[in-house]
């Protein structure tokens, strides 16, 4: 019998406090300017994404941590396929015994992707167990509530869990709720995190907010990907307008700008760049993910999907993301 602690991916880095208490961070924390970034950075330490796996053929997953009242749970998957989801709610501690696997499973913990949350411990137990690397090409996504997904009943249900396990993709999950205001740490992190394919899906926040006007976005949207791309000369970068929002769409924001306005300069932003000679820049149009229809139905609040939506999100993204992953290949 041995015992296997976590060894975890998708995120920036981890902080441990004194009595050992896990903290994950997607952004680097040294970029923070408080007190502007506190929101950002409460985003920043929700566990989107954050997972660990183990190779065995049976033993014990011994889980600790604690989480806010609205924190997501957790979820287990035995080679690819969900097992359990737990609470992870308040304190709390769960012993998982996982007996009768096949020879070599691939056993995977993925973290709460919503909810102020930090792991005392995760740890496998049992006969000739052994961390479980990730595999595949390295993608990062970066986006607002629409990429964090909370609204997903867990986290291996959210697009970007649901696009990465399709196309056998090492996810990296910077969706932000709220916060996907291209702010200089995320573009700095994303300079820093070796990657083979990155996704930005932007504009709702910013029409949301009313951050930008129509003098501001487009030159922050250019200063942002310019970072992006100086760091990542050869890696495909794919733009992604925001997703359909029907109330949003021809409603003036308090900069006079509707979310068509801010779905079409981030269509202009990335025609600039490929004349000027990106051509590893691409552009999938958010209008086209979600139809009319689908946007009535299955966004309650008329911005957010529900489970159902982000798996119709995550069906015409995994092809689109693939293609120009494939693209800069050959």
């Amino acid at each position: 019998m041995v015992s296997v602690a976590a060894q975890w991916s998708g995120m920036f880095r981890i902080e441990v406090s004194e009595d050992g208490e896990q903290r994950f961070l997607r952004l680097d924390t040294t970029g923070f300017l408080p007190p502007f970034t506190d929101l950002l950075a409460n985003r920043a330490a929700m566990a989107a994404g954050v997972r660990a796996g183990w190779r065995a053929s049976g033993g014990t997953l011994n889980i600790a941590g604690q989480g806010s009242p609205d924190c997501a749970p957790y979820d287990i998957l035995i080679n690819g396929q969900r097992s359990h989801r737990l609470p992870a709610v308040g304190p709390h501690s769960h012993t998982v015994v996982l007996d009768g696997l096949e020879p070599n499973s691939l056993i995977q913990l993925w973290l709460p992707h919503y909810g102020d949350f930090t792991l005392a411990h995760a740890v496998f137990d049992g006969d000739n167990v052994a961390a479980a690397s990730d595999a595949g090409p390295r993608w990062l996504t970066y986006g607002s509530s629409i990429t964090h997904c909370q609204q997903a009943d867990g986290p291996t249900q959210s697009w970007p869990a649901l696009v990465a396990r399709e196309n056998g993709w090492q996810l990296v999950n910077m969706g932000l709720a709220g916060e996907c205001q291209l702010d200089p740490v995320a573009a700095n992190t994303i300079a820093q995190t070796p990657v083979d394919l990155i996704s930005l899906c932007v504009g709702i926040n910013s029409y949301n907010a009313a951050t930008y006007s129509e003098r501001t976005y487009a030159v922050t949207l250019q200063g942002f990907l310019n970072t992006v791309r100086r760091a990542h000369p050869h890696v495909p970068i794919v733009v992604i307008t925001a997703v359909l929002s029907l109330p949003r769409e021809d409603k003036p924001n308090a900069v006079g700008w509707t979310l068509r306005d801010y779905r079409a300069a981030t269509a202009q932003v990335v025609k600039a760049l490929r004349n000027k000679g990106d051509s590893k820049l691409h552009l999938i149009d958010g209008a086209t993910v979600l139809t009319e229809q689908e946007a009535m139905d299955r966004l309650p609040d008329t911005l957010h999907p529900d489970t159902a939506g982000y798996a119709i999100m995550a069906k015409r993204l995994a092809p689109q993301l693939a293609a120009a992953l494939l693209s800069s290949a050959s």
